[in-house]
């Protein structure tokens, strides 16, 4: 047996011990393609892309997401499920691979990323004494919180690229940060820079391009469910 297979084998099982629990009701149906729906969930139902799914599901970004069929991203389906609540996403864990047939591992890639460091001008932050309440809206971060958690939890899925910390600041900053997003101005000020600008102005940091190992969420097969 190959060492590939043995950690397919593994993963599988890691994610199956994970997803036991399953809805007591569920259905899913395909959405009409002339429909022009956006991703959205609210409490017993998920309408999205299998890509959003997994996305939700498992709480793994886009660009870490390899593989699929052609309609991973592009067709559209409306899950309602029962009972809604802290297990429901584990339990659509157990719908992704029971009705979309979804087999998956994980493996660690050399890929691009972003090394966040300190800019020549020095960090523009306030120091403060813990983390503390945080958010985050088109083109626009803010709160107080450690740099891992700015460079983890917001600039990564911001950029569509792991963005690692490296500036060696420790314990928790305040900061405040607008852009100007690629698809359209930041709410309410459309003369903010780029994000990349904005990063260096207003937080005195820096994001340098280089490579770094990546964990990927690979999806080995899945199928258009059947509806019901």
């Amino acid at each position: 047996m190959s060492v590939r297979r043995v950690l397919l084998i593994t993963a599988v099982a890691i994610v199956s011990a994970q997803t036991q629990p399953a809805f007591d009701a569920a259905s899913v149906k395909p959405i009409d393609p002339g429909d022009r729906v956006s991703s959205a969930s609210r409490a017993g139902e998920f309408m999205g892309s299998l890509q959003a799914l997994i996305w939700f599901a498992y709480g793994i970004e886009d660009y870490r997401i390899s593989g699929g069929p052609k309609w991973l991203a592009t067709d559209k389906f409306d899950v309602v499920y029962e009972p809604s609540g802290p297990q429901a996403k584990l339990m659509l864990r157990t719908l992704l691979a029971e009705r979309f047939k979804l087999a998956v591992h994980t493996e660690t890639r050399q890929m691009p990323v972003y090394s966040m460091v300190i800019a020549k001008s020095g960090p523009k932050m306030e120091k403060a004494d813990k983390p503390a309440g945080s958010g985050g809206g088109p083109g626009t971060i803010r709160g107080t919180m450690e740099m891992s958690t700015l460079a983890s939890n917001y600039l990564s899925s911001t950029l569509g690229r792991r963005v690692i910390d490296q500036t060696g600041l420790t314990g928790a900053y305040t900061l405040s940060l607008k852009w100007t997003p690629d698809d359209g101005p930041a709410t309410g000020d459309n003369s903010a820079p780029s994000l990349f600008t904005a990063i260096q102005e207003q937080l005195g940091l820096r994001l340098e391009s280089t490579k770094g190992p990546v964990e990927v969420f690979v999806i080995d097969h899945a199928e258009k469910p059947s509806e019901n």
